[in-house]
């Protein structure tokens, strides 16, 4: 069982184009794969940047749903640098992440797109630049602006409504006014970029956006 899965995850392409990073003995239920992480990236306007990371990579059993927990080992980066309360990285918020994986749920996508920037970012500022993509709040602030973001409003009313009908089901919340002030119901409105997000992240998600459970 546990071989498929890692298969499933993509964990051999992962370790094959980053060799210095290991599957580490764990608890029955855990994948934690850690080691040394040597990159190359740059990005518009900026450098190229090469450099090295200790870190370490706790993947959940329920991945790719749940987002993987990513540590600087060596305790280069400093706890006021965008870690979460645990001293893990903040890669971003949660919103983004998920879809992230839901697009392409390998681990080697999930250490391209989300450990790397994060990583070349932190870089970049420890040599005197700005943080090459932004920063985005922590907490309900960066939720809420990252939901604006996704979904291309900035109304707090509207964004709150579409949460709420991202929480429904599909037919059910086709049949309901869009937020946005046309005076359309939802199906003949937005409902395509709802519905993608809702085929991706499921309502529980956007559920426990709206109660608060989420941050």
């Amino acid at each position: 069982m546990r071989a498929s899965v890692l298969l499933k995850w993509g964990v051999e392409e992962l370790l094959r184009k980053y060799p210095e990073l290991r599957l580490q003995p764990t608890k029955k239920d855990e994948t934690i794969i850690a080691g040394s992480l040597e990159f190359s990236a740059q990005t518009r306007g900026q450098k190229l940047i090469s450099d090295r990371y200790a870190i370490s990579i706790s993947v959940p059993p329920d991945y790719p749903r749940a987002i993987p927990l990513v540590r600087d080992t060596a305790m280069r980066i400093p706890r006021d640098f965008h870690k979460l309360g645990s001293g893990h990285l903040c890669l971003g918020s949660p919103t983004r992440l998920r879809l992230i994986l839901a697009e392409t749920p390998s681990l080697l996508s999930f250490v391209e797109r989300c450990v790397i920037p994060y990583l070349y970012g932190y870089s970049i500022v420890e040599n005197g630049g700005v943080l090459p993509f932004g920063e985005l709040s922590h907490g309900a602030r960066g939720l809420r602006d990252d939901l604006a973001s996704i979904l291309g409003m900035d109304d707090d009313l509207v964004l709150l409504g579409f949460v709420r009908l991202l929480a429904m089901k599909k037919g059910k919340a086709n049949k309901l006014p869009c937020p946005c002030g046309t005076g359309m119901r939802l199906g003949r409105c937005h409902n395509r970029k709802l519905n993608r997000l809702r085929d991706r992240l499921g309502r529980g998600w956007f559920s426990s956006l709206l109660h608060g459970s989420r941050s």
